[in-house]
């Protein structure tokens, strides 16, 4: 009987772990947003968005604060070296990449800024992106 009852509880236990799996992986799936680019102290501070703070949001990204993507009024923090994103700070960007939304942060594969009618790709430059020079952006026609 104790034997059955270990067997049924680790049964229960292994199901129930592999549905928590599947709702992490169902949560962590590859996806693509668009929205303005902020620096997270200026935004969490003031609400600091648009074109009229792209100076101060870009000098905040240059010394190392993290930036975000808006999307639908929500701040998603792009787990990703922030400097070579500063010249684009109230721009518009097109971020693809894995969102985990228990933790509103965003790990993007790439980001491209909306320059007129096309996307250029943003150089990403810290330990998983090897991007040589951050600073240099690629045209891509959409």
């Amino acid at each position: 009987m104790r034997k059955m009852l270990i067997a049924a509880c680790s049964g229960t236990l292994l199901v129930g772990g592999f549905g928590v799996l599947r709702a992490i992986a169902a949560d962590s799936e590859k996806k693509t947003v668009q929205g303005e680019l902020v620096d997270t102290y200026c935004y969490s501070t003031g609400g600091a968005t648009g074109e009229g703070h792209a100076t101060c949001g870009g000098k905040c990204a240059k010394s190392g604060i993290p930036v975000a993507v808006l999307v639908d009024g929500k701040a998603w923090t792009l787990a990703t070296n922030p400097k070579p994103l500063a010249d684009d700070v109230g721009k518009t960007v097109k971020v693809t990449g894995t969102a985990a939304s228990d933790s509103m942060t965003f790990v993007p594969d790439t980001v491209q800024v909306k320059d007129g009618e096309n996307w250029k790709d943003v150089k990403l430059n810290d330990a998983h992106h090897k991007g040589g020079d951050s600073d240099k952006k690629e045209e891509k026609k959409d």
